[in-house]
């Protein structure tokens, strides 16, 4: 497994008690000291959704898997999605055809949070093919499927499974 170049994947465990989004946080302060990281969901408003950098060209991307928070960084692309999954994840074949698995919902989820939608475009939409590089996507849509998205699978904690992908 690789990592793409001009991104920066980190790993850190949440501890008992402290909350999740504090951790990617402060991971996200050491990649990019300089920056400020804000969330706002677009539906309700909320402080959660995808994270906004300000204060940085950057692009950023979090996920989180059992205990650890994981995030991604780029400064050499506008888009960047990742995802973690716990390895054993059972009931991906009710989303993803195919018998599915972990990791190919992770590529498929890494994708998707790149593209910036998530999980309002159907799974199923997300078309994923290995090449000697990684793997290439795209999202099977009106207007959408000329888009190439390109991705690795990221080195996990134990027990987890992970991806992340660029946008072009």
């Amino acid at each position: 497994m690789t990592t793409l170049p001009g991104v920066r994947v980190a790993w850190r465990e949440i501890p008992p008690g402290v909350e999740r989004r504090a951790v990617s946080r402060a991971v996200l302060a050491e990649l990019l000291p300089d920056a400020r990281f804000v969330s706002r969901c677009p539906s309700c408003g909320g402080a959660h959704g995808r994270v906004r950098v300000e204060g940085a060209d950057a692009a950023v991307s979090v996920s989180y898997a059992l205990r650890w928070a994981v995030v991604a960084v780029t400064l050499e692309h506008s888009q960047i999605g990742v995802d973690a999954v716990p390895a054993g994840a059972a009931g991906l074949e009710r989303v993803l055809p195919d018998g599915a698995d972990a990791l190919a919902w992770a590529r498929v989820e890494a994708v998707l949070k790149a593209d910036g939608r998530g999980i309002l475009v159907d799974p199923a939409r997300a078309q994923i093919e290995l090449d000697e590089h990684g793997w290439i996507a795209r999202v099977q849509e009106a207007g959408a499927d000329d888009v190439v998205w390109r991705g690795n699978d990221v080195e996990a904690p134990h027990g987890i499974v992970a991806a992340v992908a660029i946008g072009p």
